[in-house]
């Protein structure tokens, strides 16, 4: 239960559009599931994998694809880590860049990067 409620509420935070404007937090296009323990105002976090990414966002753009397994972001290990540092390397104004390492299922390991965009909607 409190795996799902940390979903929607980090699916919330990069997926839901923020102003437009330079200065303003940008959208990266993604939402991820967790595995975590603790208090779910900020967990302990075990896991990470990715539930949804929009089309055209910088996420798809970037080759994340749904089940991707998150490693790292901006090179803090998720395994162990607390869900409020994760997410505070997420939250980016527009412009603004982030780089996530991902496994794939495949198996393969890659790193990208992804600027922080403007929704358009």
């Amino acid at each position: 239960m409190l795996a799902r409620c940390l979903s929607v509420l980090l699916v919330l935070t990069l997926v839901v559009p923020g102003a437009a404007w330079a200065g303003e937090r940008g959208y990266f296009g993604f939402g991820f599931k967790i595995d975590g323990e603790g208090l779910m105002s900020n967990p302990t976090l075990r896991s990470a994998t990715i539930e949804k990414v929009a089309p055209h966002s910088p996420a798809a753009l970037a080759g994340m694809q749904v089940g991707d397994a998150v490693i790292e972001v901006a090179g803090q290990v998720i395994a162990g880590a607390k869900g409020k540092d994760i997410q505070a390397h997420i939250e980016k104004d527009i412009g603004e860049t982030v780089q996530i390492k991902l496994r794939q299922r495949n198996g393969d390991t890659v790193v990208i990067k992804m600027v922080a965009a403007a929704k358009t909607w």
